[in-house]
């Protein structure tokens, strides 16, 4: 089901800064359709990316085609380097593996909440996964206060897959604000969180197209107010 929101014209408090997590590739289309969705809705939105695992040297600088769409869905017209702290290294000076900094991360996090009223840090790549010694996405979200969006593929597997992770996430104290499935077949999530909407994987690669399938209302109300 497509939703089609109106633009909002009166003031309204923003909602919270969230964590998108998940075990696939579509995190990251998700919350490209997310941030559509809530600047739509006429909050002032960015992305930040923990880690540019696509990134690549072209003529002496990163890119990353990710972070790239980042930039493309944000309100304003930050640099790459604002919204990823960690991209692969120059191979010139060293060959070693990019360098995860949770304190840089909190820091642009900080920086891009001063001045946007929603940052939506796109969790793509395995939760659990170390991207420093002893430190998770998940750490990352429980470090930063933010509430987290699951997504969750749509066969039986990947439901049972997001279930364990609502329940690892609740386990350290992260609140599930709730879940956006990826394919056709609406199904229900037993841990018991709201679905924010169904996103056909047709649509999936263009976010102001997938973002008609977010129920923004519902996304805004289960996130809550952005706490001062």
């Amino acid at each position: 089901m497509a939703f089609h929101p109106a633009r909002q014209t009166v003031a309204e408090p923003a909602p919270a800064s969230f964590c998108v997590l998940g075990m696939a590739e579509s995190v990251h289309w998700v919350s490209l359709a997310l941030m559509r969705a809530v600047r739509a809705q006429g909050f002032r939105t960015t992305g930040l990316m923990p880690v540019a695992r696509d990134a690549q040297w072209r003529h002496g600088r990163w890119h990353s085609a990710r972070v790239a769409r980042l930039q493309a869905a944000s309100s304003f017209d930050f640099p790459a380097s604002a919204l990823c702290t960690a991209p692969v290294p120059d191979p010139a000076v060293t060959a070693a593996p990019p360098r995860f900094d949770p304190e840089a991360v909190a820091e642009s996090y900080a920086a891009l909440a001063t001045w946007t009223d929603v940052v939506v840090v796109d969790g793509v790549g395995d939760p659990d996964a170390a991207l420093a010694p002893g430190f998770t996405l998940a750490d990352l979200a429980q470090s930063l206060g933010l509430p987290v969006i699951v997504v969750c593929e749509d066969d039986a597997a990947a439901l049972q897959a997001s279930c364990a992770l609502v329940k690892r996430c609740r386990a350290r104290g992260l609140r599930v604000a709730g879940w956006v499935q990826v394919g056709q077949h609406p199904q229900a999530c037993a841990a018991g969180i709201p679905r924010l909407g169904v996103l056909p994987r047709d649509d999936l690669q263009q976010p102001g197209v997938a973002a008609c399938h977010v129920d923004a209302a519902r996304l805004i109300e289960a996130l809550g107010p952005a706490t001062p």
